[in-house]
């Protein structure tokens, strides 16, 4: 009997010991583990210019076997601290690495063109027994800015109630298109004033932007006797920038033919035929 009790005891003991080494395993795994310090993409990359893809890490207690990036499931650079030399760039249209300035934790793109736009995923694996990878991706997005702010043509001066208000903005080329937008007195103006135009690709790749607005001018819309049209250029916080038409209202004449203000349509039709008549009249007699 009391050998079976010091036998449990034992193993009560054995058992305890093996969760208390499990549990410091786990805490040390968990303390120790491979892990994110930075990663980044930039969202806009200037066409013609460079990016930085960024993709820092802690090892903790393991060592590096190797960090490779890739562009839309193709691999363009890695680093493998084991083989001579360290770093391999795999080139191709849109992705070329600056060697120098890339290692282990940055590449550097150089000569930004529309193909370098698309997803990059950084890739950091640890040596054996463990293999412990961080896999990261984000999309990077090829700008070209529009030079100069955008044009009005067409509308006048001034405008009688009832007239058509005709103009159309036009955004210079950029990449991607700019987003146009146009405002009636400061107030969005409704979808069905707005007609939109399609542009080709220049040689470049890029796009200009044209937006129409056709609308019949109401009384309404003249507050304090003036119309105030605005088109707005934006390409996402990059730039912003706009162009502006006033015209001013004409005043009805009642005593015009054609354009009395009290009058209806059939009203002033009657009016100038009896005009014409009395003078067909008077020329007669």
């Amino acid at each position: 009997m009391k050998e079976a009790l010091t036998l449990s005891l034992s193993l009560s003991l054995l058992l305890l010991l093996l969760l208390l080494l499990l549990l410091s395993t786990l805490y040390i795994y968990n303390t120790s583990a491979l892990k994110w310090v930075r990663f980044d993409v930039p969202e806009w990359a200037a066409r013609g210019g460079d990016a930085t893809l960024t993709c820092q890490f802690d090892l903790a207690n393991d060592r590096l076997y190797s960090v490779k990036w890739y562009k839309s499931g193709r691999e363009f650079y890695r680093f493998v601290p084991a083989e001579y030399p360290p770093k391999q760039d795999f080139p191709f249209p849109g992705v070329t690495v600056d060697t120098e300035r890339s290692n282990e934790q940055q590449v550097w793109l150089k000569g930004v063109n529309r193909d370098t736009a698309g997803r990059y995923k950084c890739e950091v694996l640890t040596e054996a027994p463990l293999f412990k990878t961080l896999v990261k991706s984000a999309t990077l997005t090829v700008y070209d800015l529009p030079d100069g702010s955008p044009q009005v043509t067409g509308g006048r001066d001034q405008y009688r109630p009832g007239e058509v208000v005709n103009l159309t903005c036009s955004a210079p080329h950029s990449i991607p298109p700019t987003t146009l937008t146009w405002f009636i007195n400061d107030q969005q103006a409704p979808q069905d004033y707005l007609i939109e135009y399609r542009t080709p690709e220049d040689h470049e790749g890029r796009v200009s932007t044209r937006l129409g607005l056709q609308f019949h001018a109401m009384q309404w819309h003249f507050p304090d006797g003036r119309l105030t049209l605005r088109c707005t250029a934006t390409l996402h916080r990059l730039y912003q920038q706009e162009a502006r038409h006033q015209g001013v209202v004409v005043p009805l004449d009642p005593q015009s033919l054609g354009h009395d203000a009290s009058g209806t349509c059939e009203e002033n039709v009657t009016c100038l035929v009896e005009s014409v008549a009395c003078l067909v009249g008077s020329v007669r007699a």
